[in-house]
């Protein structure tokens, strides 16, 4: 793949010159201050997509710059914006329950690597967030199943660079297998339904999810979005990297409760994709297909298939050069750069043979932008874009089931 066009490198430069210029701080690494909102106004929101903006404020400056900060929080988190549904997949309607099957190597019914006691240091913790109605019985296989899957993404990517990767999970022994614990959390239906993100992260916090190392990926039992989740935009290339701490949160609602949406939202508080990859959208995203991160997020971005075979829609970082490997040639932008491959959430493990690296660009990757840029906000128009990544079709789900005991919180 070939690095963002000439003339598009050109504007951002010129925008971020002019930036400098004018005396707007740059925000790569940690910054307190809340930042200033800008006065142009937001995306208006879209229910009927899951678009909804309200509740997020651009910042000028601070670490939100050029992205925007979820208001109504005491602590400051950053975020991207909503993602759209995939094609196949309504918000309005509930994905139905996966059912129980035997384990296969595309979807395990275990996690292939668990490490430790499975609660200590940084983990992805995931939650069942409902209200009145708990259908934690219905889904908590399917949930498990859906974080698998998650797993396999990151894991097989990983292996198309010669390594290996895996989410490092909160887990337990269920039947004699290691897997995801899925928690279950209840919380006011005004917040769970609110069209604003705010009041179910300050509920969910309130009921103890707030470990500074973890990841908490919400399934939420929700029509409000198909998924959103906080974005650091952190560049740096070290341990310190926000992208390193949390608490932090992805979230899936009921019609985007899909492997791919799981995947895509966790990418995000992992690190992907920052503004100044080769490839990148400008607005947390990437621009070269077939990628899980990858779509078309306003109208001026441009697609190119760079890799045509759709099978990668559920893999990370086509031609690994904007946002994940194992191991990244010398000079590249990923050995220069932030790399999710290095994210501490993640489990390193042994490495495997590559694919023969002809065709892969990664060495020649350069940097695009800073993702400080102002000119590189993450905008969209109101008329939501449309994903097209394969998901399993969404069909009515059942009747709500009856209400367990409470999970406890590691």
């Amino acid at each position: 793949m070939s690095p963002s066009p000439p003339h598009r490198r050109r504007l951002v430069v010129a925008v971020t010159l002019l930036a400098l210029l004018s005396g707007t701080p740059a925000a790569a690494g940690p910054n307190t201050a809340a930042g200033a909102e800008y006065t142009r106004a937001r995306p208006a929101d879209n229910a009927a997509t899951g678009m909804i903006w309200s509740g997020l404020a651009a910042d000028r400056s601070g670490p939100c710059a050029g992205l925007y900060r979820v208001a109504g929080l005491s602590t400051t988190m950053c975020t991207h914006g909503p993602d759209p549904a995939p094609a196949g997949l309504d918000i309005k309607r509930s994905v139905a329950p996966l059912p129980q099957r035997a384990a296969t190597a595309a979807a395990p019914s275990a996690l292939a690597v668990c490490e430790g006691d499975g609660t200590s240091g940084r983990r992805v913790e995931v939650l069942y967030v409902h209200g009145t109605t708990n259908r934690y019985s219905q889904y908590v296989e399917t949930f498990r199943q859906l974080a698998e899957q998650v797993d396999v993404i990151f894991n097989e990517s990983a292996k198309a660079t010669g390594g290996e990767r895996h989410v490092r999970y909160v887990t337990e022994n269920v039947n004699g297998a290691c897997r995801p614990v899925v928690r279950d959390v209840q919380i006011a239906d005004s917040a769970l339904n609110a069209n604003d993100w705010a009041p179910l992260l300050n509920a969910v916090k309130a009921a103890g999810y707030t470990r500074t190392d973890r990841k908490y990926l919400q399934f939420v039992d929700a029509r409000v979005y198909c998924g959103i989740g906080g974005f650091a935009g952190d560049t740096r290339k070290s341990d310190a990297n926000r992208s390193n701490t949390g608490p932090e949160y992805a979230r899936a609602d009921s019609g985007c409760w899909t492997a791919g949406v799981a995947a895509h939202e966790l990418g995000h508080t992992l690190g992907a994709v920052n503004n100044n990859a080769p490839n990148a959208s400008g607005a947390a995203h990437c621009v070269d297909e077939y990628d899980v991160m990858c779509y078309k997020d306003s109208d001026g971005v441009v697609l190119r298939y760079s890799c045509p075979s759709q099978a990668l829609d559920n893999r990370l970082d086509c031609n690994h050069d904007d946002y994940y490997h194992t191991s990244p040639p010398a000079g590249s932008y990923l050995a220069t750069y932030y790399n999710v491959a290095d994210n501490l959430f993640l489990i390193k493990g042994g490495g495997t043979t590559p694919p023969p690296p002809s065709g892969n660009l990664a060495l020649s990757a350069a940097a695009s932008a800073s993702y400080t840029s102002p000119g590189r906000a993450c905008w969209r128009s109101t008329t939501a874009s449309t994903r097209r990544r394969p998901t399993t079709p969404s069909t009515a789900a059942g009747a709500p089931g009856p209400t367990p005991a409470s999970s406890g919180r590691s």
